[in-house]
């Protein structure tokens, strides 16, 4: 697992948050195109390049592309998701973040989620992407077991989850249990912690989260991709100064207790034979 920092908090030209990431210590970036000035209506093929060549010349990752906007019901929205799928490989990632759209009780809301994330899939699995669906409360995917309906509905290795962590804390009944019940299917994560039943996105050291056991579970299902940090309404780069180093210091622990089992899985062995 590696951190990256996400553009859509920074109000800045996409170059100073790049820039402005890199200073925050992160490992890579999660380049969002909610960002006025490389949105999918000015976007192209050599502004990706732009962006990324200066991404890697800072040593940041390219690590994801995102866009979250309510493709299920407008068309242009609709045009712009594919677009940006299409582009995320120009970018040098092969990961783009995608969510939906808030529950509105229309019969056929769920018939129009499934039918128009297919064609995603399937500008995704031409275009070499993986998709990352993030569920979020109240939404038409709002839990790990609407994700799983739409991995059935949808049976596409291209088509996985961008596992938020603080709502899997907010909208699944035991958040350990959903995290291992994805395993294989998470590409992506965003962290932060949360107060129970308040979906406000708080610092990794506040909040009522146990974020080492999230973490855990996550190393035990396999995961080792990019987690973002992800908060708003807040001095972004003020808080990233310590929650980075504080974010490092749980996955160091992590990996400290895997390579403690592992010796003493070894002795075992040992003792066996």
């Amino acid at each position: 697992m590696y951190l990256s920092g996400r553009t859509q908090i920074l109000s800045f030209p996409i170059l100073d948050c790049l820039q402005r990431i890199l200073n925050s210590g992160f490992d890579g970036v999660e380049i969002c195109l909610e960002n006025d000035d490389i949105s999918p209506e000015v976007l192209d093929a050599d502004i990706a390049h732009w962006i990324r060549d200066h991404a890697v010349n800072l040593g940041l990752r390219p690590c994801s592309v995102s866009y979250h906007k309510n493709y299920i019901y407008d068309d242009k929205l609709f045009d712009e998701t594919k677009k940006a799928i299409r582009l995320t490989p120009e970018f040098g990632s092969n990961i783009f973040v995608f969510g939906g759209c808030v529950r509105g009780g229309d019969a056929d809301e769920w018939t129009r989620k499934v039918d128009r994330t297919r064609a995603l899939v399937e500008v995704a699995e031409s275009s070499g992407v993986i998709l990352a669906e993030e569920f979020e409360p109240g939404f038409i995917v709002g839990s790990t077991a609407d994700l799983h309906r739409l991995f059935d509905a949808i049976p596409s290795p291209n088509l996985t989850a961008n596992l938020d962590l603080g709502h899997v804390f907010l909208c699944d009944p035991d958040p350990i249990v959903a995290i291992k019940s994805l395993e294989g299917r998470v590409s992506h994560c965003h962290i932060e912690n949360m107060k129970a039943g308040v979906h406000k996105h708080l610092p990794p050291d506040e909040g009522d989260m146990e974020l080492g056991q999230y973490l855990s579970a996550l190393q035990g299902i396999g995961f080792e991709g990019p987690m973002a940090l992800d908060l708003y309404g807040c001095d972004y780069q003020v808080i990233a100064a310590r929650a980075v180093p504080y974010l490092r210091q749980l996955m160091d622990g992590i990996k400290g207790t895997v390579k403690k089992s592992m010796k003493t899985d070894e002795r075992v062995k040992t003792s066996v034979y």
